[in-house]
This record gives C-alpha cells, structure tokens and sequence, in this order.
C-alpha cells in the first residue's frame, strides 16, 4: 500500500478525529477529545481495491464495482414494513437517484443476467392513462396508484376534469423548470419519446411507502455523460412530515435539478451533485427551508470531515446534503443574479459539463476555476467559509431565523495574568476540514493587553491556512488571516482586553484540494481521488503579551 493510500485509510476507516488535542493553560498537555465516530460502513474494507473510475465505467466496466451498484439498488427498492419506511421518512429519505446513477453508469459490465434485473429498475413506472402535459412536462400517474390517492384531500377531480393533485404537480414542476431555464440552465435532454413524446416525464407513484420522496433515473444506456432522465415523485405526500405541498415543492426542485445537472455530466462526483440540488431547493421556494434539516450532520457542525465527503451511512450520513452550505456561503457572497438565481452556480455548471464540448473539470476543479474569475481562490473562500460557520447566526442571511447550528471546538482554554500561556496543542487536519481552538480572557482589565498566537502548521503548499477572530464584549467579530511563511508557521496578535473581549477563536484550516490517482480509484471524495494531504498535523499556542 502505497503511503497515500495509506492515509486514505487511515481517513475512512477513523478520519484521523482521535488526535484531536484540547488546548489548555499550563505547561502540560491538554486531555484528548473523546474521538468522533467514523464514517461507518464507507470505509476501503467494503469497496473494490482496483475500481475504474465513474467516468470511464462505460467503455472500461468494472464486475465488482457494478454488482455493488446492483446491490445498493435492490436494498434501496425492497419491500419495508411501515415502521422502516417511517425512519427512512424521518431521517430525510433513502438516497436512490445516486444508487440508480451509479448502476446505470456501471450495468454494462454486469453479466447478462444481471443487467435483465438491472434494466428492470431503470424502467419507467406502468401508467393507465395518457399524461397530462403543458408546453415542457408531462405527468404520468403510475398505474398501480389509487386514483383517489392522486386527487386532493376532497377527493374530488378538478373542474378540467384532471385530479387536482396531478395539476399541482405540473404547475409545480412547470414553474420549477420555467426557473432554471430563465436562470440560463440547460433543459434536460430530449428522451427519444420513451415517455411518448420528447417533454420531460414526472411518474406519480406511492414512493413513500419505500421511504422515498423521489427520484430521478435514466434509461439512456449510451456512453455519453450527458445523458437524458425522468423523475419519480410520490402520489400524495400524505404521510410525510411538514405540508404535502411543500414536501412536492423541494422534492420536485431538487429532483428535477438532477434532471438538469445530467443534462451537463451524470459522471460528476456524487457529493456536488447532491449539494447543489439540495441547495437549490431553497433557491426555488425560498419559504419552505427544508434543507435546514441537514445542516444537523454538515460542515457547520462538523468541520472536521472534508467538505467533498459522500457519506451515506453511520454517523455521519447524508453529510453530503448539509455541504449545501458551502454553495450557499459562495452565492450570497457572489450575488450576481440571472432569472431570480446566483450566476456562480451556473458557472460551475458550465465548469462540469462533460458533454462533447465541455470542459469536463471535476467539482473542486470547478470551484477553483469559477472562483479565480473572481480574483480569489477557492482556499480563501474555504477558509472564510469556516469562520464563518463559527457564527452562522450573523454570517448567513436566515441563519437567525432559521437557528443554523455551531460545530464542536478543538479545544478551549481561559488565561489569566496568573496562567498566561497555553500548552502547544495539536490537531490533525483532513482536506477541506478546519479545527477551531477558543481563548477567553478572565480579568484581564487593561486595554493594553493582548493575545500572540503562535502556529506551527504543515507546510503552506499543503493547503494549510489559518485565522483569527475576536468576539468583542458588544458588536460584530472580526476576522483577520495569519500570515504564514512557507514552512507553515506565523504569529498574529490581537486585542484580549476582558474589558472589551468575551473571546478569541483561531480557526486552522486545510484547504488542500490537491487529489492523486483521479478517476482511478473510488473515494467518496472529489474526482473519486485519493486525497494527497490528509492528516496534516497542526500546533497552535498562545501567551498574553502587552
């Protein structure tokens, strides 16, 4: 194995948390924090150590790879008893347009008998009667679904003589692809008219009692990237939490974004695919805040896991969903608008798109693209991003209202003129994951006084990068990055009066985004890479100075 397999691992399998140091006064070491749970199931143990890349599974098919596909699809789709289908519900829904993703991207490697069974779950839903259209959608009710179960709580057809319900569903996805075209989206691509003719399909179907909100799939079985979809969406929302028209609203934005990002590249890596369709939903019906829910398992609450993890089990599952914040983070600093949308998502779109005439970048390579446009980069901004998480509630335009949540420290500590120096503590840093160590001043009354903080960090091409920020006893915080030299060390001083201070907090950040051996492995990172600085360690201390 080589070293930088080593400490892929090493990442999956712990994710390096149990060297987390807490900082404390005094000259002895801190006491460890409890180590987080690891990533459960995801870890090398259970996925192939010789796997083809996502992009390549088409022409270079991997057997292994494509009966696990197979497999995560059948568990998705198996009969659940209520209670099961309840939790899925409650937890925010099995994840099968991924699943399904990934098997159509991986069937052709399948034996014969296992593509029929394959095929089978690529298959549009039955339908009895013809489809309700406008201009671009049609709406197919599933022919196993009650009728009634497709009208309103009434009962009752409408008076154009279409179940209420199925008129909602089109008016809510005509207005959700109405949205993305004027924003400049590509519409999804025309289907060969599978679906009758070549508008985009929605399938009405009792998804719910599978534990799904919807879906998208693909039957386009060519080799392209961009490919064509449909979406499956449930028949009534009836036993979902929150409205039923709400759950429709941000099921049919976030599902028909997938429709729209195939229409760019259904290779691209699963994590950015997930979220931003998750971030879209709030983008498109701005009032319901369902995405909110995932901020619970995210990077605002743990910011030790790299924020381009795809985790879909343990812990920390559907930790993809809450990375929704980092594009959110980016739009309201970047507020440009096409059609009521931020421009910089359509940017990255265009940055992603693996069709014939794209660039075909993968999503990190795309967020540093879009953001050098802008004359900063995307270490800056994932350091800012950071910071900002440490007080969401000011930093995000409905953090107050909507409660955003603050992750765990690292480690804090109180100094006084007594204990005026910290130990040298040390944390080991994933990329794109940042640590943040509190400081908080006890009677130190003269305005004269300071904090020096000193770091000893991994060297700065390794993406290491840090920040202070002072919480004054009244008013905003305020941030300043610490200069380092190559070699990743530097100081930075700052106001530590009690009198005016309630605290410090320095936030070490690696924003490496450097990958090996792209496309030629499957981590549930970026471009499926092995990441080339994990684990990079990081030493912090403090004293106060006048």
């Amino acid at each position: 194995m080589t070293p930088t397999r080593a400490r892929a691992a090493a990442l999956l399998t712990a994710l390096g948390l149990a060297c987390l140091s807490g900082l404390s006064s005094g000259a002895s070491a801190g006491a460890a924090d409890p180590a987080a749970p690891g990533f459960g199931r995801v870890d090398p143990s259970t996925a192939p150590t010789a796997v083809t890349s996502l992009k390549q599974a088409p022409t270079t098919p991997d057997r292994k790879a494509a009966v696990d596909a197979l497999a995560a699809v059948r568990a998705i789709f198996a009969p659940k008893s209520p209670s099961q289908a309840r939790a899925s519900l409650e937890a925010g829904g099995v994840e099968a347009t991924m699943a399904l993703r990934d098997l159509a991207l991986r069937a052709k490697s399948l034996s014969a008998s296992d593509q029929e069974s394959a095929r089978d779950y690529f298959d549009r839903p039955a339908t009895s009667d013809d489809p309700v259209c406008n201009a671009d959608v049609c709406v197919h009710v599933a022919a196993k679904v009650d009728p009634e179960d497709s009208q309103d709580a009434s009962g009752a057809a409408g008076a154009n003589g279409i179940p209420d319900y199925v008129d909602t569903v089109l008016r809510t996805v005509g207005h959700v692809h109405d949205k993305y075209l004027r924003a400049g989206y590509r519409e999804p691509l025309p289907d060969d008219e599978l679906g009758g003719d070549d508008r985009f399909d929605i399938y009405l179907k009792n998804v719910g009692k599978e534990g799904l909100y919807g879906f998208c799939g693909s039957d386009d079985d060519s080799d392209e990237y961009d490919r064509w979809a449909y979406c499956v969406l449930d028949n009534n929302y009836s036993e979902f939490s929150g409205t039923p028209l709400e759950n429709l609203q941000v099921t049919a934005a976030h599902e028909y974004f997938h429709a729209t990002q195939y229409a760019y590249d259904m290779a691209e890596d699963k994590w950015f695919l997930e979220a931003t369709a998750t971030w879209a939903e709030d983008e498109v019906y701005d009032g319901v805040d369902d995405n909110v829910q995932y901020l619970k398992t995210s990077p605002l609450t743990a910011p030790f896991l790299p924020l381009d993890s795809f985790i879909s089990t343990g812990n920390f599952a559907n930790f993809h969903y809450g990375t929704w914040s980092f594009f959110r983070f980016l739009t309201e600093k970047y507020r440009a608008t096409k059609g009521g949308m931020p421009v910089l998502m359509l940017d990255l779109m265009k940055k992603v798109d693996g069709s014939a005439a794209g660039p075909d970048q993968y999503s990190w390579q795309a967020v540093q693209s879009v953001l050098a446009k802008k004359r900063t980069t995307a270490a800056k901004q994932f350091l800012a991003f950071s910071v900002a998480n440490r007080d969401p509630r000011r930093s995000y335009d409905e953090g107050k209202a909507n409660k955003y949540p603050v992750g765990p420290l690292a480690g804090s500590v109180k100094l006084t003129r007594k204990r005026s120096r910290t130990n040298q503590a040390t944390v080991r840093t994933e990329h794109l994951s940042s640590a943040t160590y509190r400081i908080t001043p006890r009677r130190l009354t003269s305005r004269r006084t300071k904090l020096e903080v000193s770091l000893d960090m991994a060297p700065r091409k390794r993406g290491s990068m840090a920040a202070v920020t002072m919480f004054p006893q009244k008013g905003k915080a305020r941030s300043s990055t610490v200069d380092l030299d190559r070699r990743g060390d530097g100081t930075a001083r700052v106001a530590f009066s009690s009198r005016k201070v309630r605290y410090v907090e320095v936030t070490l950040a690696n924003t490496s985004g450097r990958f090996a051996q792209c496309f030629e492995q499957y981590t549930p990172f970026s471009c499926y890479g092995l990441p080339k600085d994990d684990r990079q360690k990081q030493r912090i201390s403090a004293r106060v100075v006048r």
